[in-house]
Parts: C-alpha cells; structure tokens; sequence
C-alpha cells in the first residue's frame, strides 16, 4: 500500500500469540496518510483493529502515527523503519524481543493503551505478560481474570524491579511496606515506566544508569542489551552480531513529533521540528530553537508553541530555575554530561496507593529517608545519590505518556504542575498551557 509517495511493505497473516505488538496498534492507522492526519485521534481511546492483524515488515521515515497533539513520526539512518532486524527478532524462550516492551507507536516508549490492547486481544497470553513483570513473581497468571488483576502494574506501562541493597552502601534499608506483600528490606519490589530506545545523545543508559559505561554511549547500549536477551528474554548470551545489530538500531533511530493540530506541520515555515531533524541534532549545550521563526506568528498555536520554547528556555523569576537548567541539550532535552537528579518523584507523599514506600538510613548520621525507588543510590551505594534518575529526552513527549520512571504524571499538564510543586517554578494558567504547546510538539 501507498502512504503519500512512499510504500509500505505488509504480510497479512492470522493473528497469533506472537504477533508483533506494532502490528496490533498500527493495524487501524496504517489507512492513515500524511494527507488524513489533519483529526488525529485521541491517544486515550482504543483504535479500531480488525481481527485479522497486519505483520508489518517496514514502514517509510516519517510515517504518521496520531497521538492526542497530533501526529508523530519515526526516522532511521537506514532510511526506513525496518520490524525484520534483531531488535524485533525474540533472541530468548519466551518469545519476547526488544520490540515487545519498546513499542513503534509510542517512539520506542510503552503506554498503558498498548499493554491494554496487547492484553484484550490476547487475554494476557501475548509474550509481553511474563510472570518476570507481574505484580510479584509469584502472582497467579492461571486464568484471565487473573492475570488482569495479576498484571494490574503492567497494565500502567510498568515494569516490575527486584533490587537488593548494594553489598557496599551507606545505609542500610531499615523497612519496608509493600502493599503487594513481597518486597522485603533485603529484597526491595518497585516499578518502572520503559525509557524509550530512540534519540539516544548523552551516556546516560536506564533511568538509574545502572547500564551506563563511562562516556561511551554505545559500550551503555551493548551492556543494556546483553542484559535484556539474558534477562527480559530470557535466553542464553546473544552473539556480538546480535547485540551490534540491535544496537546500530537503537542508534540510528530518532522519533518526534511531527504535526500539531492547529499549527500544521512542525518542520515548515522555518521550524525545524520532526524527528528528521532531531536526527541530525548534535549533543551540544544551548537552548530549544526549533520554534525561533514562529515567534508572534498570526497562527494562534504556532505562536503559544513559540512562547511554551521562551517559557522552557528562560529563568522562572519566582524559583530561579530554568527548565533547560537539567535539560541542557540544545533541542534534545537531554543533559549533556549525563547527569541525573532528584526532583521529588520518588517521595511517597507523590506516591499512587499501589507503591511500595521504603524507608532506608545513612550508617554515619542515623538520617532516615522514605523512598519509592532509590534509583542511582542503588547503583553506586552512595546516599547522595539515593533519588536521583536520569534526564530523558523531550522528543516524542506526547506520544509516550504516563510520565517520568514511575509514571506518576498521566498528562504534561501534570508533569509541569509536579515541577511547580516539588522545585517552586511558578506559572499562570496562561504560561502553563503555552509550556504544554511547546512539550506536545517535541
């Protein structure tokens, strides 16, 4: 079939547990041109999929794919979307790949809608509902109505994590209160949203960069990915071929938002949003310009994108931060060296009543700290690093909700609104709705 000048290559076949989770969530939208996207649908409903799936072998760059903003797109050095190649081949024994968890549609992300739909069509017998990534490894995954109430945290785009104290830290996990019964002080249970395996710039590799390699990005990726055949897939060690290939993807590909409903395309006019640039976009130091020449723009949403840019670039006069304070990476959003932070999203007063809360204390000053997920403290041992996650990139925001490691932010509204609570930024309504424009159209 045909998608504007370019083709997209397709092999229908029955739908079967091993389908490719992309060839249910892009069944409906492969009707889609760049020409019919001008009503996106809404990323909250469940598009229409017919029985019979769609095994997609390729899409062209920067095929359309709605989300709630608009539409977003893919692009690969390789010059199209290719779902043949290792990363979306299972290199394990229970049927999983890459591809499984770091779904296309939400840029190499994972949304609770794709997990739901995976589990309506399939009843939670798609390779992507492992006991590994239940509620508890132990939950019961007999029945159906099982494992919906045993998959409940997946079905939030969540990923269950077991992590022991570090042999050497400089504290010691003193309790734990697990509403599931199964984390322990010795065995702590918390989950995870995925980072998405696209726009990787800096080093930083997982959100608590327990995968990170000094400064060298790609030896990150290789040791994330060995990790994940041994580990997610469960299978023996994958071969160097293997790992290089599902690495040069990871590397080649960039994923952003490429139309906004009521400002048209985000590469037009002397914009240069899309993922085609962001493709080409450096890691350097500096601020968002993608949206410089739409500034007092006679569209009404290209000028609130262009002042949501100004908002995110400059000092907040009543907190004295910047948002491109951390996000340093000059139209990535990513922090340049790599660094991650503690801006308050592991604080049990921010937890959803289904997170656990563990309480840990320094061994030199008897200082007790509540925690939901001590991210990179858990790394390194060191008690100043309790908290701290890693600073993602902004592009293809709108297509990869909920928000932050944990997912406690369902919308950007709520992501600025955490923001202004936890680090005291202050905004009028009016400059929130401008700093939601600009994060919806990255």
């Amino acid at each position: 079939m045909k998608s504007g000048n370019a083709t997209v290559t397709l092999r229908r076949t029955e739908m079967a547990p091993l389908m490719r989770p992309c060839s249910l969530l892009l069944g409906s939208m492969l009707m889609l041109s760049a020409a019919s996207c001008a009503s996106p649908a809404d990323d909250q409903v469940s598009p229409t999929v017919s029985p019979l799936s769609l095994n997609i072998e390729s899409l062209p760059n920067s095929f359309p794919i709605p989300n709630g903003a608009g539409y977003a797109a893919a692009f690969s050095t390789s010059g199209a979307i290719d779902f043949t190649n290792e990363f979306n081949t299972p290199q394990g024994t229970n049927g999983r790949s890459c591809a499984t968890c770091h779904i296309f549609t939400s840029g190499w992300g994972n949304r609770p809608l794709d997990d739901q739909l995976l589990f309506a069509f399939t009843g939670g017998t798609h390779p992507l509902f492992n006991i590994i990534d239940a509620n508890t490894p132990v939950s019961d995954v007999s029945t159906v109505q099982a494992r919906r109430a045993s998959y409940s945290m997946l079905l939030q785009g969540k990923f269950l994590r077991l992590r022991k104290p570090p042999a050497i830290a400089e504290f010691d996990v003193i309790a734990a209160n697990d509403p599931f019964n199964y984390g322990t002080t010795a065995n702590l249970l918390f989950f995870r949203t995925v980072p998405p395996t696209a726009n990787f710039k800096s080093s930083t590799v997982m959100w608590d960069a327990a995968n990170t390699v000094g400064t060298d990005l790609r030896a990150g990726l290789v040791k994330q990915a060995r990790g994940n055949v041994t580990g997610a897939q469960q299978g023996q060690p994958a071969s160097d071929a293997v790992i290089n290939a599902i690495v040069d993807q990871e590397l080649g590909f960039s994923f952003a938002q490429l139309y906004v409903t009521g400002a048209g395309r985000l590469d037009e006019d002397g914009a240069r949003g899309g993922p085609v640039h962001a493709a080409a976009q450096p890691l350097v130091a500096g601020r968002f310009d993608l949206y410089d020449a739409w500034i007092g723009s006679h569209n009404k949403k290209r000028a609130q994108i262009a002042r949501g840019q100004e908002i995110f670039n400059n000092v907040n006069v009543a907190s004295g931060r910047r948002c491109s304070g951390c996000h340093d990476a000059a139209n990535s959003g990513q922090n340049v060296a790599g660094l991650l932070f503690n801006i308050g999203t592991s604080d049990p007063a921010r937890r959803n009543p289904d997170m656990a809360v563990y309480t840990l204390r320094n061994k030199t000053t008897s200082a007790t700290l509540d925690t939901t997920d001590p991210g990179k403290g858990f790394v390194t041992g060191l008690w100043t690093d309790l908290n701290r996650f890693k600073t993602p990139s902004l592009r293809g925001l709108a297509a990869r909700g909920p928000y932050f490691h944990n997912g406690i932010a369902t919308s950007l509204l709520d992501v600025v609104h955490l923001y202004e609570q936890s680090l005291g930024f202050v905004y009028t309504p009016a400059e929130e709705a401008d700093l939601v424009a600009f994060l919806s159209a990255l």
